[in-house]
């Protein structure tokens, strides 16, 4: 199983095409121009195919950000201005693809290892939110969906008159430009401009050509494409539910290209003589008479989901369009879906007369589906339009504006159309409760959040998780609707007139934090908090496997590491870009380095000696007032030197590769170290989205410039090898470096605070008598 090979859209239609690319694919360069992007497949594919992370010890951020930054840079440097759309909410006919999706995610996830990871791929839980955190740094605009972004996209992309960049099949359905991620070269070609004599870049792919394609196929009408895409399969139904009409079509009889190709060459050559009206008739008359109310009114929303009317997330990319001319062509399905409203019996005359004799039949079939998805582990409400269309409650003004900024997580659209939840998989050990159950409790309050005063009864949320086996099953998690600063939660509406100071002990409430944990808190620098408190709730709410100190030195290891080291030193994962980019640096670095050496050796020989000058160094760097006991951690931030910074990099430089041994020999990966940092990510990801819905009382943390899997993973192996874990730091690893162990040693004494009884070693994993619950449905009352 390869996930980055799951096809999205349009079952074998990307195959086809680049089977036959000299015919539909055009040679194309990229410069002087927008592009509007599919921010969730290119988030996908860049992770898949350039980042070259980690996946396997939970996210490599750093290198993913940067990643992702050396993209949208190469796409400045062509004069490209991207407009990127993320999906919003899922649709409700797409959940049962949704939940499919999820069962095979979560058997990449329980049997990837290092030595499999290049071929199986399992997206760690920040990707998106990392993908976003660098569109803002870079001024790239960008904007979210009520649900499906593609017709949003194809409509921005032909109002423009740009292409689409995207790695979908459903955009060969579109009308539109389109430039697929696999024709790409991701490197600039330089040409002399005629306009200024300057060389400029461009960037050299491969853009569709629709009508070459129709041509190909004997004159196919554009209208007929939505028909062929719902009759090969999408991620709205199953190719199977045709599989009696599909039999009936003549398919070519060369057997050296898949059936799956030969079907589309045989359906091109069967819809070329029908319209969408008689198409679908006879499509339908291969149907089961019992199934073709439902699969009437199926093939009706995917023909109008291809259409491309206005976009109403135009005036969030704040753009100007005077200028620019429509695309040379009208919707690939404006036809089409003028065809399906003038002529709706198309869809209901077959059914209705029917629908009297089997009006008992059609509810009993219909109440069994509910039953069999409900068992999968699904939970479906009949629900297909923009949120603008939903009461006002619902979704406030101030709620759409920020959903549609992508300044909310679209689970939130899930949670209040649907009542449901999709548990995102990551790599865990599935013999122990999973990952996400540490912070149900943190869901409780979102979801009360989202739903207080809109409810006449208290709602339940449909959480899709995953047992033991790696199987889903759906929790039903209970809304809290006030805590101990704030009894009852104010409507959605009225969330963001809160005092700042409110929604901060909303928050604070939520964690379990007091008066004590607060003023601790406040000695750490603004933009680390979220991550801070989230550190704290997760060391305080993990049961399983147990929590040491070398966990938490791991993680604070790694804040070293990516926001300390890295803001100084800049980008450097290797020695050879280390001296490239800063080799004028690197003799000052190395003298001072001897010299910090020396004198160390002329102190009494011990580590104690070391630590000891090393924080003596530190305190004479603070304020003359400042007791080194009572200064913060930003205060301590503030006196790091880049000098010290540089000292440290050849040092950490391994902990950011994985060790090559675990490839010839699989059996030293610990996957319950990885399982205990996943319920770390967690925390932090419901922490996160909580700072969002109370429209962040706390800057939003920056996931990459704090956590780093593989980082992560080696400093606590390397770590659990000492019983004091502090001297080791602070004696081998920054011993010339004072200014950064004055911080770190800070920090250490901060968050023993926040847990004073943290042990040093790990208790014994007592043997797992739970009992086994046959039930794939569990109550989660006590939240």
């Amino acid at each position: 199983m390869k996930l980055q090979y799951e096809e999205m859209g349009v079952r074998g239609l990307t195959s086809y095409i680049a089977k036959h690319s000299d015919q539909y694919l055009e040679p194309h360069e990229l410069k002087d121009c927008y592009i509007v992007i599919d921010g969730n497949s290119l988030a996908s594919q860049l992770y898949n195919c350039v980042s070259n992370c980690n996946c396997v010890f939970g996210g490599d951020y750093d290198e993913y950000a940067n990643c992702v930054k050396d993209f949208f840079s190469l796409l400045k440097s062509c004069n490209v201005t991207s407009l990127v759309v993320f999906d919003g909410g899922y649709e409700t006919r797409k959940l049962p693809t949704v939940h499919a999706r999820l069962k095979r995610r979560l058997l990449v996830a329980k049997i990837i290892t290092p030595v499999t990871q290049s071929k199986l791929k399992c997206f760690p839980l920040f990707m998106n939110e990392v993908f976003r955190n660098v569109l803002m740094s870079m001024q790239i605009r960008f904007v979210q969906s009520d649900f499906e972004a593609d017709s949003e996209i194809a409509a921005i992309a032909q109002r423009l008159g740009c292409p689409v960049l995207s790695y979908d099949s459903d955009f060969y359905v579109y009308d539109v430009l389109y430039i697929s991620f696999s024709t790409v070269i991701l490197e600039p070609t330089q040409y002399d401009s005629a306009y200024d004599k300057h060389m400029r870049n461009h960037i050299n792919c491969q853009i569709y050509n629709i009508e070459k394609f129709l041509d190909s196929h004997g004159g196919l009408d554009k209208s007929m494409l939505p028909v062929m895409a719902a009759l090969l399969g999408n991620d709205y139904i199953e190719h199977q539910v045709f599989e009696h009409f599909l039999s009936q079509i003549q398919l070519p009889k060369n057997h050296s290209v898949s059936k799956t190709q030969r079907q589309i060459m045989g359906l091109s050559e069967w819809l070329r003589k029908e319209t969408v009206e008689t198409a679908v008739k006879k499509i339908l008359n291969h149907v089961k008479k019992s199934q073709r109310k439902s699969v009437a009114k199926q093939l009706k929303a995917i023909i109008a989901g291809y259409s491309t009317s206005s976009s109403s997330l135009f005036r969030y990319l704040d753009i100007s369009v005077e200028g620019y001319s429509k695309l040379r062509c009208n919707s690939v399905t404006a036809t089409a879906t003028a065809n399906v409203e003038r002529k709706d019996s198309v869809f209901h005359s077959i059914c209705d007369s029917e629908s009297d004799t089997n009006s008992h039949q059609s509810a009993v079939t219909e109440n069994e589906d509910k039953q069999e998805m409900k068992s999968n582990g699904e939970c479906y409400k009949p629900f297909r339009c923009g949120i603008d269309m939903l009461p006002q409650n619902l979704f406030p003004d101030w709620f759409k504006d920020n959903l549609h900024c992508g300044n909310l997580p679209r689970c939130f659209i899930n949670m209040l159309v649907h009542q449901i939840h999709f548990s995102a998989p990551q790599v865990e050990d599935f013999s122990l409760p999973f990952s996400h159950r540490i912070s149900l409790p943190i869901l409780c309050v979102i979801f009360g959040l989202l739903t207080a005063g809109n409810a006449t009864h208290k709602p339940e949320l449909c959480y899709v998780a995953y047992k033991e086996n790696a199987q889903p099953q759906t929790l039903i998690v209970l809304p809290v609707y006030g805590t101990a600063s704030l009894n009852e939660f104010p409507p959605l509406e009225e969330l963001p007139d809160l005092a700042l100071s409110a929604r901060r002990h909303l928050l604070y409430d939520a964690m379990g934090f007091n008066v004590n944990d607060i003023l601790i808190l406040e000695g750490f620098p603004d933009d680390w908090k979220i991550f801070i408190v989230a550190l704290i709730y997760w060391g305080r709410n993990v049961s399983e496997p147990s929590l040491t100190e070398h966990h938490i030195h791991a993680v604070l290891f790694s804040i070293i590491c990516l926001n300390i080291v890295d803001r100084h030193v800049g980008y450097c994962r290797s020695k050879k870009t280390f001296l490239k980019l800063n080799g004028t640096k690197l003799q000052k670095v190395v003298k001072l380095q001897s010299v910090k050496e020396n004198e160390y050796k002329t102190g009494s020989g011990t580590f104690q000696s070391a630590k000891t000058g090393q924080l003596e160094m530190f305190e004479n760097n603070l304020p003359s007032h400042k007791d080194i006991s009572c200064v913060t951690v930003t205060e301590a931030v503030a006196t790091v030197s880049s000098e010290d910074c540089f000292c440290l990099v050849e040092t950490i430089l391994p902990y950011h590769k994985m060790d090559e041994c675990l490839k010839s020999r699989p059996l030293l990966f610990c996957v319950s170290v990885v399982h205990i940092f996943a319920q770390f990510q967690s925390c932090l990801l419901h922490v996160m989205h909580l700072n969002s819905l109370l429209s962040l009382p706390f800057i939003q943390c920056q996931v990459e410039n704090f956590y780093s899997g593989t980082l992560i993973y080696n400093a606590y192996l390397n770590f659990k090898k000492h019983s004091d874990v502090e001297d080791y730091v602070l004696t081998q690893l920054l011993k010339c470096s004072p200014s950064v162990a004055g911080l770190y040693s800070t920090m250490v004494k901060l968050v023993r605070d926040f847990l004073p009884d943290l042990s040093v070693t790990q208790r014994k994993k007592k043997e797992n008598k739970r009992k086994k619950k046959n039930d794939s449905k569990c109550y989660m009352n006590q939240y």
